[in-house]
Parts: structure tokens; sequence; C-alpha cells
């Protein structure tokens, strides 16, 4: 969601989320007057806007509010469809669970049974609003940087509903276009061109930023209510991770970002101690399902310590359950964990996919070793050749390695070492943007993970 919001293309997902919590809200609503449910008027407000809230959630952990969600109808369905499923049978569950009375296990069906067409209605007539009143930002590219082209192919290959691009503006005019988008003429006709085109952003591309760049055209353009964005921030905000290839440190001392404080470090540090808890207690007897599964598989150890690297560089030991046969590196010596691993047993296979290897992990979360989310930590014997491939991977020194990341839940297992280079652009993005509301999501779209066994 943080991600969603922004994105180039946010306020269209403000509205939704905002329609969605409307449509609960209203569903919980009527429920109370024609059904008159077991509880009193403020408890009921109170549960109706929690459980608007977990709805919420449940919708941004499957994808609800992406813009290619939003801008096809079937896939609004499909999604809406499987996640509030899903969503309201771990409810019923758990009401079960917890032994509710049948007037109350009664009463959240009817929502349930309201709230779907509620749903879809608003969805549909929100999709129908905004994809004819509102009108796409019409995007101009200054320069033919790889960082502009990348803007260009993204832009191109990915569902971005509202966003349409015109073309470029550059000195090096090429017949055939750049990359085989259109040039529309040379940077200096940017003014000419903005009386005859009608331009939304203007995003500058050029790397240096030197005298061939018109900044009298454009503070004329930004006057008349253009938006002028760098193109490294616009490249961030559209899709979720930082352009490595020109960004230095210079452009992040000066840009917003990487703020923290210690009222929001406690809060983190205590839902992590929360979470872990809570993980331990009620994973226990799966852990030691999972401990004898490895045992009747193959022989050796069920628990699994390895070195790796935390904040500031301090080694930790971190224990996971055994995925590898033993002695898996003996003979070729450390190296990449890849998606189709010929190390991994049986069992150790349906631990990844699942995500259970991670789960003793929470003792290190508990020691303080790690956090819940966080980016990966990294061995040490991979460290001094990632930092000398990636002179910027240190930076993920800053803060305490995690359990799940952003770069984790976007891209999973890196198996090569040019990899790693998407890997540390979303793991920057991370900690550029990190917020307790931006943990949460992370946290959501891992327990989707799990569920739907994608973890390797």
């Amino acid at each position: 969601m943080n991600y969603y919001f922004r994105h180039p293309y946010g306020r269209v997902v403000a509205a939704a989320i905002g329609l969605d919590f409307l449509a609960f809200v209203a569903s919980a609503t009527l429920i109370w007057f024609f059904a008159r449910p077991p509880a009193t008027g403020p408890v009921f407000a109170l549960i109706s806007a929690v459980g608007a809230l977990l709805c919420c959630a449940a919708l941004a952990s499957g994808e609800g509010y992406a813009p290619s969600t939003l801008s096809s109808w079937r896939q609004n369905v499909r999604v809406v469809l499987r996640t509030m499923g899903i969503a309201f049978a771990v409810a019923l569950f758990l009401f079960a669970a917890v032994r509710t009375t049948p007037e109350q296990t009664e009463t959240l069906a009817s929502v349930a049974l309201l709230y779907f067409p509620l749903l879809l209605a608003g969805r549909f007539v929100f999709r129908s609003v905004t994809s004819v009143r509102r009108a796409p930002d019409r995007i101009l590219v200054i320069g033919s940087s790889d960082l502009g082209v990348a803007i260009a192919d993204h832009i191109n290959s990915q569902p971005h509903p509202g966003i349409e691009l015109l073309g470029f503006l550059s000195e090096d005019f090429l017949p055939h276009g750049i990359a085989g988008y259109p040039v529309l003429g040379a940077v200096h006709q940017l003014e000419k061109l903005l009386d005859t085109d009608d331009v939304n952003t203007i995003v500058v591309a050029s790397f240096p930023f030197d005298e061939s760049i018109p900044s009298d055209e454009l503070l004329h353009a930004k006057m008349r209510g253009v938006r002028v964005e760098s193109g490294l921030c616009f490249y961030e905000r559209l899709t979720g991770r930082l352009y490595l290839r020109e960004v230095n440190p210079s452009h992040l001392i000066f840009s917003e970002g990487f703020r923290t404080s210690r009222t929001a470090e406690l809060a983190r540090r205590g839902l992590d101690v929360v979470m872990a808890l809570l993980s331990l207690v009620f994973v226990a007897p799966l852990i030691g399902a999972c401990a004898l599964a490895i045992r009747l598989d193959t022989r050796g150890p069920i628990f699994y310590r390895q070195v790796r690297i935390g904040k500031d560089g301090r080694p930790f030991r971190v224990m996971k359950l055994r995925t590898m046969t033993v002695d898996a590196e003996k003979g070729s010596g450390a190296r990449f964990a890849s998606q189709r691993d010929p190390r991994v047993t049986r069992v150790g296979r349906f631990l990844r996919m699942t995500r259970l290897d991670e789960v003793p992990q929470y003792w290190n979360v508990l020691t303080g070793d790690m956090s819940i989310v966080g980016p990966r930590p990294e061995r040490p014997e991979f460290m001094d050749t990632l930092a000398e491939r990636y002179p910027l991977f240190r930076l993920r020194l800053a803060q305490k390695p995690g359990l799940t990341g952003w770069a984790q839940v976007r891209y999973g297992y890196a198996s090569e070492i040019e990899e790693f280079e998407t890997k540390l652009s979303l793991d920057l993005y991370y900690l550029k943007h990190r917020s307790l509301f931006f943990d949460v999501l992370i946290i959501l779209q891992t327990v989707k993970t799990v569920l739907l066994f994608r973890g390797i």
C-alpha cells in the first residue's frame, strides 16, 4: 500500500480504499437497522470499523489495490471473490474457535452476503467513473539515457491505468526513435510542444544535469501547472525500487526518506516481540511435526545454524529448520540458494514453499538480532563480493535484517550475483520509506505467499 500511494496512480488507489471501507460500513449499518444484532450501537460501530479495516487489509495483501487490478473488471472480480472469500472463511473459523453465539455468527454471515455485492458494485461504478472522467497523466521524457528508456519500458510493459507516454525530447534526434519510442523533437523545442500537446508531467532523465536542460522552459512549464519531476524519483514511484545504475550517495543524502524516530523503533520492537511470541506458541506443534518429517526424510540434524551479518555488520547465528542435505556445500563451498536448488530435500522443498523453515528465526527476533520485516540477512562469505559489485550494498546494514521484507515478497531468491541488483534496489526502497504501515503491508503479503505456497 505504501508503494501504491506513492505510485503516480496513488490518488485513485486512495479513493478505492475509501470506497471499499464505506461499502463495509454501509453493509454493517443496514444489518444493524434491519436485523438488530446482539450488540449496543457504539460497540457494533467499533466492530464494523475494525472489520472494514481488516477487509481493506485483506484486499491489499491480495493485490486488490494494484493498478493492474483496478484497471481490469475481470481482475477486480477475481481478486475480490478470492480474497474476500478466504477472509470470511477465516473469520467464520475464528468465530467457531472462540465459541461465539449463533446470533453473532449469523450477523457476520449477513454482513458478508451484503458486502460482496456492494463491494463489486462499488468497484464497477468506480472503474467506470475513473476511466471516463479521469484524464490520463500524459508523460514527456527529456533525455535519451538508460533511465528514460527504463521508465518507458515499465510504462509499456506493465498495466498503468491513467498513464500515457507521449515520447521523448532529445538533442540526439534519431529517425527510428529511442529504443523504439518516438522522439518528438529537440530539448529546446519544449515550450513549443507544451503549446501543442496536453502534457501533464515532464520527467527529466538526462545525465548529467547540465546546461542542456532547458531550465527556463521547465520553470515556465511548472508555473503553468505542469508537474516536473526527476527521472530517478519518478522511476522510484512507478516501480517501487531505486534505479541503482544512476543513484549516487549525494542523491540519497538530499532526497526525502530514511527517517526514523525512537517512538517508531519502540513500536516496531513491540510488534516484533508480540508477533514472535504468538508465532512460537501457536506454531510449536507444527514445528514438532516438521521435525519428525525431516528426521524420517533424511539423516542429519533437524535444526540448522548459520552465521549471518546483522545490523551494523555484527555477525549472529540464525536458526532454521534444515531443508538441504547434510554437507550440502561440501566440495562446492558457499554458494547462493536457487529456486530449484538440487540440494533441497523433499521435505525441505515443502518447508520453503510454506516458509515454515523460517519459523525458528522468531527466536532471533526475540533476542534482538532480527526484526520481523527488513532486508534478508546475508552470509559473511558473500558480503565482500556483493559490496564490491554494488557499492551501496552495505547500506542494508543500517537496520536489522528481517524474516521477510519488500525484496522477499516482490522478488524472492537471487541465485546469481547479477540478480542482487534488483533485490538491493527493493531493499533500499524499503529502507527509504520504512514505516509501521509499510511493515504491516509486507507482513500481509507474506501471509499470502505462505497460504499460496509461493515461498520458493
